[in-house]
């Protein structure tokens, strides 16, 4: 097949059959767009014969200076730009994945907002009943709302805004969970209710306290003997984590393996991840979320797969780590950690003291 000979970094050229048989050559300022010029013929070569005649053409394309971006006056305009910016490209996929649905929806339902009335009276509140019509799912609703407040803040941030008026809007969700861990017994009920292959995700999960993205994403090569080093997807694989491995940890790591080396006995290559599902591939965080829904219902555990990871935090705890080292393990606050401390692991050791010297006093007697 015939290669063009002409080079331009950093754009992007797609070669295309079109109806009737003909090709059209695409060039693109970058991968995605926008487009600068396009070559047309009727075979493979008379396309490129087209291309060859037309560098010229394209150079000056290419040299043509960027037009700057469209200053924001709607709404959906504030969108683009965020899209667009620096902000929004660094964030985890997955978040960037689900921000984007939400801005979908902004685009949707507000589009044509001109940002000059920002400032006007019943805005604020038109904002909220945008959020309250999902008010019958709270967290969801929230949601929402964090990311229009994040928009905002940028356009505030860039000068196209002079005031973000769902800045200090509450939310509506009042659960409180920072100081709720999967207890075990309930990891026991769990754990006997879930398949196989979630069980060892699960196990991993209440032993490291990783994040539902970091279990599905970690591989091989982070394990070691004594640790796992990553990069957490949360910083969209920027922060550097070490996960200390205790016994119970490696245990589940050499159960981890063995179901890995069980499927190459059979002559399939897994994941090379290092949880997989029954079928050898890698889980999907979604697909964990569900399994994890699924093993708690027969006992009417209403925790989290996120729970898990206070599960870690009490445990550590107990083996004597400092607030501070497990706060550093897992990307929490201090506060949060010595919250769960006090909750689950001084008041178990508080309790544990009054009976043992209770018994002392009886058998003293």
């Amino acid at each position: 097949m015939q290669r063009s000979a002409l080079r331009f970094p950093g754009t992007h050229r797609v070669t295309k059959l079109l109806a009737g048989g003909k090709v059209a050559i695409y060039w693109y300022r970058h991968r995605g767009g926008p487009l600068l010029i396009r070559f047309e013929g009727e075979t493979l070569g008379a396309a490129h014969r087209a291309e060859a005649d037309g560098k010229i053409q394209l150079a000056a394309a290419i040299a043509a200076p960027v037009a700057a971006a469209p200053r924001a006056a709607v709404l959906k305009s504030l969108v683009i730009l965020y899209r667009a910016s620096p902000e929004f490209k660094k964030l985890a996929d997955t978040t960037r994945f689900q921000w984007g649905r939400w801005l979908d929806e902004i685009v949707s339902t507000f589009g044509d907002f001109p940002l000059e009335g920002m400032k006007a009276r019943g805005v604020r509140s038109r904002f909220k009943r945008w959020r309250d019509s999902r008010a019958d799912k709270p967290r969801t609703a929230d949601y929402g709302m964090q990311v229009l407040r994040r928009l905002l803040a940028f356009g505030l941030d860039e000068e196209l805004i002079d005031v973000n008026p769902v800045a200090d809007i509450k939310s509506i969700y009042r659960a409180n969970r920072a100081d709720q861990i999967v207890e075990p017994d309930e990891l026991r009920k769990i754990l006997e209710n879930a398949t196989p292959e979630a069980a060892l995700v699960f196990r991993l999960a209440a032993e490291t306290g990783m994040r539902r993205g970091d279990l599905t994403w970690i591989r091989w090569e982070h394990v070691y003997d004594d640790r796992l080093e990553f990069k957490t997807s949360k910083s969209g694989h920027t922060r550097h984590v070490m996960v200390p491995l205790t016994d119970a940890a490696k245990a589940v790591v050499a159960d981890l393996r063995a179901l890995r080396e069980t499927f190459i006995r059979r002559g399939r290559v897994p994941s090379a991840c290092v949880l997989i599902s029954s079928r050898g591939s890698a889980w999907q965080s979604a697909s964990l979320t569900q399994a994890f829904i699924r093993a708690r219902g027969p006992s009417g555990i209403t925790k989290h797969l996120h729970d898990l990871r206070g599960t870690a935090v009490t445990r550590w705890a107990v083996a004597g780590l400092a607030n501070e080292q497990i706060a550093d393990i897992v990307g929490w606050e201090i506060s949060k950690v010595a919250s769960i401390r006090k909750r689950y692991v001084d008041t178990s050791q508080i309790v544990q003291g009054v009976i043992s010297q209770l018994e002392r006093g009886r058998n003293a007697s």
